[in-house]
């Protein structure tokens, strides 16, 4: 298992029209649509990290990378059923988990809404408990906690908003042990709540017994550099 980080900044337009070549057309298209363009950098830069990871690791040239997804959206690499990924993006942040197996991983930049109405409709009665029962500045970490564990598991099992949310339980007891219930039933998953930076919540879903507690920083200018010279070779 690896995990990586990339916390992101400007790219020229220039650049940017550049790197857009070089990925997929669906893609391409897909950047293109977004409005912000710290929203085009994050999908971005998302791209281009797995598209590095799999020329470093699996020596898969560019043009003969492809990325399909299941009935439920959820892209996978053609040809690689023993490498598994997965990104999310918030803020400043895009991550990645890379896996042999299913899995799936959350970032959340940690935002003063009103989260109380969340919890009521899409939250279990155990993790409002968990979020509630102890009043304190802490009860918005403890959401984001909840909800970005949540997201991880839904991301591992691949099925999307098929999924919801209140049909399964995230439960964390006073050791902060981790477990998933679903229809009173145990199922056995790894979890894990990971700090990236303050202001942030991470969370890994792995069907492996370990979670990596390293985060792989890798520098953006690095990560197009490195894309570039790949891509040309």
């Amino acid at each position: 298992m690896e995990l990586y980080s990339v916390k992101i900044n400007d790219i020229g337009e220039e650049m940017l029209n550049e790197i857009c070549l070089m990925i997929d057309l669906e893609k391409r298209h897909r950047i293109e649509k977004f409005v912000s363009k710290k929203d085009k950098i994050r999908t971005l830069v998302g791209d281009i990290l797995v598209r590095t990871v799999i020329m470093e690791h699996l020596k898969l040239r560019n043009k003969y990378i492809r990325f399909y997804e299941n009935q439920y959206g959820k892209p996978y690499l053609e040809g690689f059923s023993d490498f598994n990924y997965n990104i999310s993006h918030s803020g400043d942040f895009v991550v990645c988990a890379i896996d042999d197996k299913p899995i799936g991983i959350d970032i959340e930049e940690v935002k003063h809404i009103q989260y109380e109405e969340i919890v009521k409709r899409f939250f279990s009665i155990k993790e409002h408990e968990y979020i509630f029962n102890h009043k304190s500045h802490l009860d918005i970490n403890r959401f984001y906690e909840i909800w970005t564990l949540k997201e991880s598991y839904i991301k591992l099992c691949g099925q999307g908003l098929s999924i919801p949310l209140k049909s399964f339980s995230i439960e964390i007891d006073q050791y902060k042990n981790i477990k998933v219930v679903c229809n009173k039933e145990c199922r056995q998953y790894k979890f894990k709540i990971l700090n990236i930076e303050p202001g942030y919540k991470m969370a890994v879903c792995s069907l492996n017994k370990d979670i990596s507690n390293n985060i792989i920083s890798v520098n953006q200018d690095k990560l197009i550099f490195r894309y570039l010279r790949f891509c040309k070779e």
